[in-house]
C-alpha cells in the first residue's frame, strides 16, 4: 500500500479516496484511490478528471460521475465495503 495515500489526523487513520456520485442516488460512493490521478476509464483510455462521467454504466445500470479526491476514515471504508 502506498504510504502517501494514508494519513493520521487527531489519531484517526484516513485514506485518500475517489468520490463518485451515481445518477439517481442521493448518497455518494467512495473507493480507495490507488493513485493521485482519477480513476481509469477503459473506454476513453485515460484517467478521469473531476466532474467527468464514466462511459460505461456501473453495476446498477446508472452512470457514475467522478467528483474528485477526498480523505475518508479507514474505519468508515471498512464498514461501507461490506
Amino acid at each position: 500500500m502506498n504510504g502517501s495515500l494514508l494519513r493520521v489526523v487527531d489519531g484517526v487513520e484516513q485514506r485518500l479516496c475517489w468520490r463518485f456520485q451515481v445518477h439517481g442516488r442521493s448518497h455518494v460512493v467512495y473507493e480507495p484511490a490507488i493513485s493521485l490521478r482519477g480513476p481509469f476509464d477503459r473506454d476513453r483510455q485515460r484517467h478521469l478528471r473531476a466532474g467527468e462521467t464514466f462511459q460505461r454504466l456501473d453495476r446498477s445500470g446508472a452512470p457514475r460521475k467522478y467528483d474528485g479526491l477526498v480523505w475518508q476514515p479507514t474505519s468508515a471504508l471498512a464498514v461501507s465495503s461490506r
